[in-house]
């Protein structure tokens, strides 16, 4: 068993802890891009992409085996802000019923337009004006899944620090080039690279199955509540809707998002859809 009795004490009066309850309940503004990791597998995650961690604390009674201790260990090691903690204030830091004694403040990557990698075929998701972080998140990690070459988000209306957003990503948004950019802007960029901008509508006559997604696409996502706004449909190449056959009219924004990235994803590289053999 691995002592950890050279590290600080921190109650949850101390500074660090204040600060990644600050970060976590978006309290104050936050500059800096940092977000909130709790547990083992997120916190591997960022270590193995070398995200900066400004802080970590451990509570050595919930520890889980040696996985446990030696993630522990190789954050201490990285030079991290080292900190033990109680199980009382680990329950503050992190939302599991059961935690496994391990949070930490990392600093998230800044990406720009230079990050989107172009290509004779590229895939780009547009989220305009979404609200749910747990459904960015799972879009984040969906696009990540069929290859895409970023995320732009305009109207943003959720953080992309929330810790939500980053559990459904499932370590996605650690790499994966994510954009925050006015509307005007992004479709400038879009236009200026030469990709059609696909709007998703109920009503629009065109069926997701029947476009054509070769070249360099950006499907537009709006939210259920809103939709997409006006600029965006003064924008688009074309809008496309997604057939309903029950009582429902529309999909969850997640569940439209993961159709129409793998429409594009199979008519930009049908070779990855032939059975393996």
């Amino acid at each position: 068993m691995m002592s950890f009795a050279q590290l600080v004490a921190a109650g949850i009066q101390h500074p660090r802890v204040k600060q990644y309850l600050t970060i976590k309940n978006n309290t104050k503004s936050n500059p800096e891009n940092l977000a909130c990791l709790e547990g083992l597998w997120e916190l591997s995650l960022a270590l193995n992409e070398q995200l900066e961690i400004r802080a970590f604390f451990v509570c050595p009674e919930q520890l889980r085996g040696e996985a446990g201790q030696n993630l522990a260990q190789r954050i201490m090691d990285s030079g991290a802000h080292s900190y033990v903690v109680s199980e009382k204030v680990m329950a503050r830091l992190t939302d599991k019923e059961q935690p496994d004694g391990l949070a930490g403040i990392v600093q998230l990557p800044r990406f720009t337009w230079d990050d989107i990698k172009l290509a004779p075929h590229n895939r780009v998701v547009v989220l305009d004006g979404l609200e749910i972080p747990g459904n960015v998140g799972t879009i984040i990690r969906c696009a990540d899944a069929v290859g895409a070459h970023g995320i732009i988000v305009t109207n943003r209306r959720t953080r992309l620090s929330h810790p939500k957003l980053l559990h459904s990503s499932m370590g996605s948004a650690f790499t994966l080039p994510t954009i925050e950019a006015q509307i005007d802007e992004a479709a400038a960029w879009l236009k200026a690279h030469d990709f059609k901008i696909v709007t998703t509508d109920t009503d629009a006559p065109l069926s997701y199955r029947e476009a054509d997604y070769r070249g360099r696409v950006a499907i537009v996502m709006g939210s259920e509540r809103y939709g997409i706004m006006r600029p965006w449909y003064e924008a688009q190449d074309f809008s496309v809707s997604i057939p309903m056959s029950g009582k429902m009219d529309s999909l969850n924004v997640g569940n439209a998002a993961v159709l129409m990235l793998y429409e594009i994803f199979y008519q930009q590289e049908p070779a990855k859809f032939a059975s393996k053999t």
